[in-house]
């Protein structure tokens, strides 16, 4: 894989964690059940989203 396109998977892998993160973040508020369980759906979900990510690049690197 060149320079370019890995860097570009690692720029989405790092805004899919930093969302992660950002969606956890907002745990810590006072909220409905309701909402904590949406923002726990989208941590999972940026959680997913960075591991396709890294496997991509993964795959695409042992190319």
């Amino acid at each position: 894989m060149d320079d370019h396109r890995r860097d570009i998977l690692f720029k989405c892998f790092c805004e899919a964690r930093r969302s992660q993160a950002f969606f956890t973040k907002c745990l810590e508020k006072e909220i409905t059940e309701e909402e904590r369980e949406f923002l726990f759906e989208l941590i999972e979900e940026s959680a997913k989203t960075s591991c396709k990510i890294l496997q991509s690049c993964i795959k695409l690197s042992s190319k």
